[in-house]
């Protein structure tokens, strides 16, 4: 009977681990870890739980027909006493509630105790009167109990006494750690926030519906995707000199058959304000689901830009060319406008198209001096009041929004990491289960980082804080030239780090200023290096040579203001050369290189190179 019950308590143990791996299954169907455990996983743990019981289940049983064994042969020696001894005996022992290696050693002693005292009576009456009277002696069973339990205790060796209260400890520590764990894959984070709506209103200048230039973008992005296919997207992608006369002639007819998409764009780039609905992708949600699919075609419509620009150009047609290139610029302000930090790297990058280009035809083409006036003035309005910052106003609403969706709702320690999320962004942390295991369990350098997810990572509220803090210093940092950033001591990547150091979503969604604030300055001494180099042009032509200096264009009315490099907070470098003229800054190593560009390793001129000058004159080939 006692070996079927064993055998009853292995296969109990095997379906209640099998119970137990149900039950996440079925957690896991109800969405509290889906995120964090695959289906196959799941029926691993059922089995592993139930093999686990099963092996603890025998070891158990193995250990009780153990102790069965030690009780049957004390339970021979209970026949030697009165039966009331045995009863005080089975009392005691009964209420002792101590290990049971314990409890047979005390029965025993008690055992030998009463058959020492009852050696000498001749009969069993004799016997069972002199074990009364130690019965009474010995007093209450259960306080008898109590006592011995703890001089058992009293009396183990110092070693078992740590032992077991560090296992103790230990077992106690690993059961909360246990409940954590649960309760922190359990939290979910709860949206109050329409970011996307707050993003809407922000961009929406105070304007009437006629004024906006999107409609017109949009409706020459549709006729571009219908009358373009892929090989005319990628003719159109290539520089001029790159392209065979053949290709040209394909290139020009298609322009010529599609004048209704410029006329489109022309009219946008008329109107004032340009502004567009921010849409969330289907089944998904928040600012970085953001659908902006314009951006690639606004650059394709700039490179087809650029090519009339060129053909135009090749026909003598300056005037229509400069049309152009001032027509691409303003479609760069109008994609970059104050939207989203992507919309105004790539409104920065057409506006960059335009000046380039214009460069390159200053320098292949002969044009007069009253044509480069016009030029010259007609470009300084368009520039007159653009503000080349980076704007990061629309950023900080992302961390916004991210931080409502990143951390649980407010529990206790005021909301912690929703790490899907969080690795959704591109956060380096694990979330299946055997990436857990993997990159945890079996390194412990990674143990550090776990700890501090679980424990010590900042909670919502301090991240929007550190969020705060960081975009008021990137503010002030955007707003400073390279050069004074430089002669102030300031590491921007380290300043960075004091602030949002440590938290990892922060660390994910911050921009890298020190890139901002070189593509700011970037942008702004690249027009108005443009605008001093069509100043020493016309100044050329109108006087018969080119200036001592830049100073000597302003003085004269030809240009409003020298252009100041921003890694020297000087002017630009200006240098008559062998009956032509150089114009460069120190750029990015802050030193004067003497007008030495930077190639890369196919011999291709980088005019923004991290070593050599940035040369804006002569144009390098």
């Amino acid at each position: 009977m006692k070996r079927l019950i064993a055998y009853l308590g292995i296969f109990f143990s095997i379906i209640l681990g099998g119970i137990l791996g149900l039950t996440a299954a079925l957690v896991w169907t109800f969405d509290v870890l889906k995120a964090y455990l695959d289906t196959g996983y799941l029926l691993i743990g059922i089995a592993l739980g139930a093999f686990i019981g099963g092996v603890l289940a025998f070891m158990r049983v193995r250990l009780y027909f153990k102790e069965q064994q030690i009780e049957k042969g004390l339970a021979k020696h209970l026949t030697n006493v009165p039966a009331n001894a045995a009863n005080l005996i089975r009392a005691i022992i009964g209420q002792m509630g101590y290990r049971k290696k314990v409890r047979a050693d005390v029965m025993a002693e008690l055992i030998a105790h009463f058959e020492d005292e009852l050696r000498d009576c001749k009969g069993d009456d004799e016997k069972e009167q002199r074990a009364q009277k130690l019965i009474e002696d010995f007093g209450d069973a259960k306080l008898l109990a109590v006592l011995l339990r703890r001089a058992k205790k009293r009396c183990r060796p110092l070693w078992r006494t740590v032992v077991a209260r560090t296992f103790q400890t230990i077992g106690v520590l690993i059961l909360c750690f246990i409940v954590y764990v649960g309760w922190f894959l359990a939290g979910r984070p709860v949206v109050t926030v329409d970011y996307v709506a707050e993003l809407n209103r922000m961009v929406r200048p105070v304007a009437d519906e006629t004024l906006n230039a999107a409609p017109l973008y949009e409706k020459a992005v549709e006729l571009y995707e219908e009358k373009s296919s892929d090989e005319m997207s990628e003719l159109l992608g290539k520089k001029y000199n790159e392209a065979t006369n053949e290709q040209k002639q394909l290139i020009e007819q298609w322009l010529e058959d599609n004048d209704e998409i410029f006329d489109l764009v022309v009219a946008g780039t008329n109107k004032p304000y340009c502004w567009r609905e921010y849409k969330e992708a289907e089944g998904s949600e928040g600012l970085m689901s953001v659908l902006l699919p314009h951006l690639s075609e606004f650059r394709r419509l700039a490179y087809a830009l650029r090519w009339r620009i060129w053909l135009s150009t090749e026909r003598n047609r300056y005037e229509d060319s400069f049309n152009d290139i001032k027509t691409c610029y303003r479609l760069g302000q109008h994609v970059k406008g104050n939207f989203i930090l992507i919309e105004q790297l790539v409104g920065i990058a057409i506006e960059s198209l335009a000046v380039h280009t214009l460069r390159d035809i200053l320098s292949r083409h002969e044009i007069d001096s009253a044509m480069l006036a016009t030029l010259q003035e007609e470009f300084q309005q368009i520039t007159n009041n653009e503000d080349f910052i980076i704007s990061l106003k629309t950023e900080k609403l992302f961390m916004y929004d991210e931080t409502q969706r990143c951390f649980t709702k407010d529990r206790l320690g005021g909301g912690h990491l929703y790490i899907p999320r969080v690795t959704g962004l591109g956060g380096d942390i694990p979330t299946k289960l055997d990436d857990i295991v993997l990159e945890v369990v079996l390194s412990p350098q990674q143990w550090l980082g776990a700890a501090k997810i679980l424990f010590l990572h900042p909670n919502k509220q301090q991240t929007r804080e550190a969020g705060e803090r960081f975009y008021a210093w990137a503010e002030t940092i955007v707003n400073q030239s390279p050069c004074q950033i430089r002669g102030k001591g300031i590491d921007i990547e380290q300043e960075a780090m004091k602030i949002i150091g440590g938290n990892l979503l922060l660390e994910v969604l911050c921009p890298a200023v020190w890139k901002i604030n070189q593509i700011n300055y970037r942008n702004k001494i690249d027009v108005q290096a443009t605008l001093a180099i069509i100043a020493i042009l016309r100044y050329k032509l109108d006087k018969g040579d080119y200036p001592d200096s830049l100073d000597k264009l302003t003085e004269s009315g030809y240009l409003k203001q020298v252009p100041i490099d921003p890694y020297s907070d000087k002017p630009l470098v200006y240098k008559k050369i062998d009956g032509d003229f150089i114009l460069y800054g120190v750029g990015l190593n802050f030193t004067d290189d003497g007008g030495e560009v930077y190639r890369d390793d196919e011999g291709r001129v980088r005019l923004w190179g991290d070593v050599g000058d940035w040369v804006f004159w002569p144009v390098q080939k």
